[in-house]
């Protein structure tokens, strides 16, 4: 397949990637104003989470329940968790994500393949 050749016009150049750089600078800051509260809140979260978690495991071997009872309550729990809707939801749309992005990397490569071998 034959491109045209682009019309060597540096003004047209320059402007088009004096915009593509103002375009991202805006979404990087847009995200760094939207997406850093939200890391220092799920930091905040996961840091009383991992405390409650602790506390909740000493009271329990405090209280004379072995070990081995307290990792298989954790285990019950996190396999409850996980057969929720939103859990199911979440790793069905990770899985898509990840055949779609196995399609992608495929199709890359056999592209990549067919430039390499002469015809």
């Amino acid at each position: 397949m034959k491109w045209l050749r682009p019309l060597d016009r540096p003004a047209a150049r320059l402007a088009r990637i004096a915009g593509v750089t103002v375009v991202g600078l805006s979404l990087i800051a847009a995200a760094i104003f939207v997406v850093l509260p939200l890391l220092g809140r799920t930091f905040v979260r996961l840091v009383e989470l991992l405390v409650a978690g602790c506390v909740w495991m000493a009271t329990s071997i405090g209280v004379g329940v072995s070990v081995w009872d307290v990792l298989a309550t954790i285990g019950r729990a996190a396999a409850g968790g996980l057969t929720t809707p939103a859990a199911s939801v979440a790793l069905a749309v990770l899985v898509l994500v990840g055949i779609a992005a196995l399609y992608g990397l495929q199709r890359l490569l056999e592209s990549e393949s067919e430039e390499e071998t002469p015809s």
